[in-house]
């Protein structure tokens, strides 16, 4: 089987498209080119435009699965995305036009969601915006949420230490996901309860969409950091394979996020047998719950987005998020045993609801409905 893409290798896309189903051809489309020649010449950031559209000359004769794309070449094609499409910036209407022309033209077979959320936040948008297309849109929609491998076999894989309770947080985005909040609870428990623990894998990027944080929120976290060398652990960067054995030797994930279009953090963790502490915001509600994890009620505006508009409702945000947090670490620390029954449950969520095999399966079915079985055969 053959399909094209303009990134394979990319994290949303090794997640969602190759994934072992169809050989995946990389092709550097008009767009891809003129966005990297941006950013050489400009120095700065990719364009959402460049980055919102696809063509190629090439390879015109096979399928193409895009993610977050819109394909404006012949090929028949497909597209995963995970908030809405186009997706374009501050694109004219023009552009956003033409590219949900584009989903409703008949070579775009399917229109794939990554969750409920998503799905209906497209459906939202497009009948809002484009109703002439929306009929034609919908019927072309459908949800998969992206495959995650168990990391272990049984909860007792996992590598624990009885005298400790190992919190982790991972992302770039320090703040958005939640980082602040979390440093403040713990710089508040840490000396009741030295057994707390907590790993940081991040760059610790501050000033985020969401929560607006300044470099003066950064250097707090730096100092709180510092103020605990022995139960405070940061690490700048890890490779994938390394996050994924430092979840092994994790009691508890951390996403209270301010804002995730999915959050793949939350199915590694769970895949390594940690419950997850998240927000309810986006698609948290979909693959987490107080079963398998703990869920933060935040106020959420109509598209499951953070209510966080100005400042006072940033603020009660915030509060929301450290009080409810500092709730659950203590029901932890006095109750431990939670841990492991929702650490289980979440590793038997990720079995059933995430087998990458299951995964494969649909999207090969999708792949032959979509392109025919002659199209798809070396």
């Amino acid at each position: 089987m053959k399909i094209i893409n303009n990134n394979p290798g990319g994290y949303p896309e090794v997640r969602n498209i190759n994934v072992g189903v169809a050989d995946v051809i990389e092709v550097n489309d008009v767009f891809n080119i003129g966005n990297k020649l941006k950013h050489k010449v400009t120095g700065k950031g990719y364009n959402p435009f460049f980055k919102g559209f696809f063509l190629s000359f090439k390879h015109r004769d096979i399928p193409c699965h895009l993610f977050n794309n819109i394909n404006l070449g012949s090929n028949p094609w497909v597209v995963t995305f995970e908030t809405t499409v186009p997706r374009l910036g501050e694109s004219s209407g023009f552009w956003y036009r033409l590219g949900i022309r584009k989903l409703a033209a008949r070579n775009c077979k399917k229109i794939i969601a990554l969750s409920d959320c998503t799905y209906n936040r497209q459906i939202i948008f497009t009948e809002k915006n484009y109703p002439e297309f929306s009929k034609r849109v919908r019927e072309k929609m459908i949800v998969m949420h992206p495959p995650q491998r168990a990391l272990i076999t049984t909860y007792d894989d996992k590598r624990q230490q009885p005298d400790k309770l190992s919190f982790t947080i991972v992302g770039a985005d320090f703040f958005r996901k939640g980082g602040r909040e979390i440093l403040n609870v713990f710089a508040k428990l840490i000396p009741r309860f030295p057994q707390l623990h907590l790993n940081i894998v991040s760059s610790m990027s501050y000033g985020d969409y969401a929560s607006k944080t300044e470099k003066q929120d950064y250097l707090k976290a730096l100092e709180i950091i510092k103020s605990f060398p022995s139960n405070i652990f940061p690490y700048n960067k890890l490779q994938n394979n390394d996050v994924l054995e430092l979840l092994k030797n994790t009691d508890v994930g951390l996403l209270p996020s301010w804002g995730d279009t999915y959050g793949y953090f939350v199915l590694e963790a769970q895949a390594a047998g940690c419950p997850v502490i998240t927000t309810d915001l986006r698609a948290f509600p979909e693959i987490n719950n107080d079963k398998i994890g703990w869920l933060i009620k935040v106020p959420l505006n109509e598209l499951m987005d953070g209510d966080i508009d100005s400042v006072e409702k940033r603020s009660r945000f915030q509060n929301i998020i450290e009080q409810r947090l500092e709730e659950i670490l203590l029901e932890i620390v006095s109750a431990p045993s939670l841990v492991k029954q929702k650490g289980m449950a979440a590793l038997d969520r990720i079995k059933e609801e995430h087998s990458p095999q299951k995964y494969r399966k649909k999207l090969e079915d999708l792949y032959i409905e979509c392109f025919g079985k002659d199209k798809l055969v070396h």
